[in-house]
């Protein structure tokens, strides 16, 4: 006698191959397994980066879910993919429900995996995939075994690092160009709810076998995205494209690693890196060293009239030279855009009448 949905999937095929007709109402479950990604080379300082403190890949549940549609009332997680990390090995759980008269059970069973985890790792969960999870489990009625765990979303995080060069960020996209993975016969995102809705339709269920290898292999570049990047803030200053050194210099100031951010920005060495540089330094009153860099990208002619604005203000604040201050106004006037001539008007008369008056007394 079945007393347990544990021992109701025992009795489940692990692969049915011919069409069915769906009478149980316990959803389809399917474990693959894969090498381990170098989990053991993420460590709290990487954590505190990415943004999630005390983050640890073992005990993190890398999710990701295939619906019927973009959100909105009605969309349904029909496949729930998790995966983590068993021993020596990476595991994928994907949990399928092949009629909505299933979705309990699986939502059942993804929380009760997921208690045994301390975070989640997503790629866009914040806004999508999480969200969605919750309002299903409240409409189920299932609110008490949701838990709302850590979640680290891949997608800022890539964002953060490889958005200036690669500007379209997506899994597949990332996948291509930091973790050299091309995909090959892999069925379109936009395809994925339309196959479900024929597979209701024909209970054929080799039409959903394209959806669970998709799912799968987005959940294992999760597993390998987190260690690309990882990997990326460890040897930021020996990356190959200037505009992931300047990224990763971006996102150590993010979190006050000033010494390294002003690094990753000196072999940047172009003129937003150079003018976060100056601001860093500018930021912790080394004066000196702001201008000094300000001063270079005059002479490069970088980031147009800031520079000028700049040194105007670092010589009459900091310096106390109001004569130079206006020399800086006058050449900032020069190559200003309109908008901003009014403002920098009213900077060169202020300055003028200062320097007229230190000389009455």
């Amino acid at each position: 006698m079945i007393r347990n949905l544990r021992e109701k999937l025992n009795t489940l095929s692990t692969s049915p191959k011919k069409p069915m007709r769906i009478a149980e109402t316990v959803c389809w479950v399917r474990d693959t397994e894969a090498p381990l990604a170098n989990f053991d080379a993420v460590n709290a300082w990487h954590a505190r980066i990415l943004g999630i403190n005390g983050f640890n890949p073992r005990r993190a549940l890398f999710l990701d879910t295939e619906t019927t549609g973009l959100g909105g009332a009605g969309t349904v997680a029909f496949l729930i993919g998790a995966g983590f990390a068993q021993g020596d090995r990476f595991v994928v759980r994907q949990f399928l429900m092949r009629d909505y008269g299933q979705e309990a059970s699986q939502l059942q069973l993804f929380a009760e995996l997921a208690s045994d985890f301390d975070s989640l790792v997503t790629f866009n969960g914040k806004s999508f995939d999480v969200p969605l999870l919750r309002s299903r489990f409240t409409l189920q009625r299932m609110d008490k075994l949701w838990r709302d765990l850590p979640q680290l979303d891949l997608l800022h995080a890539a964002r953060r690092v490889w958005k200036l060069r690669l500007t379209n960020c997506s899994l597949q996209r990332l996948e291509a160009e930091t973790l050299g993975l091309i995909r090959t016969d892999d069925l379109a995102g936009a395809e994925v709810p339309q196959r479900f809705f024929d597979y209701l339709k024909s209970e054929d269920f080799s039409l959903l076998e394209d959806v669970l290898r998709h799912n799968a292999q987005d959940i294992l570049s999760l597993a390998a995205l987190l260690c690309k990047l990882t990997e990326a803030y460890e040897h930021a200053e020996e990356q190959q494209n200037m505009l992931d050194v300047f990224s990763l210099g971006r996102s150590f100031l993010r979190v006050g690693e000033q010494e390294r951010a002003r690094r990753c920005f000196r072999i940047a060495s172009m003129g937003p890196a150079r003018r976060a540089l100056a601001e860093s330094y500018r930021s912790t009153g080394e004066w000196e060293q702001a201008q000094s860099i300000y001063e270079e990208m005059v002479r490069r002619g970088e980031c147009g009239v800031e520079p000028y604005i700049r040194l105007a203000i670092l010589a009459e604040h900091r310096f106390h030279d109001p004569q130079k201050a206006l020399t800086y106004t006058r050449q900032a006037m020069l190559r200003a855009p309109t908008s901003e001539l009014q403002t920098l008007e009213r900077r060169r008369m202020r300055l003028a009448a200062k320097i007229e008056r230190n000389l009455l007394r």
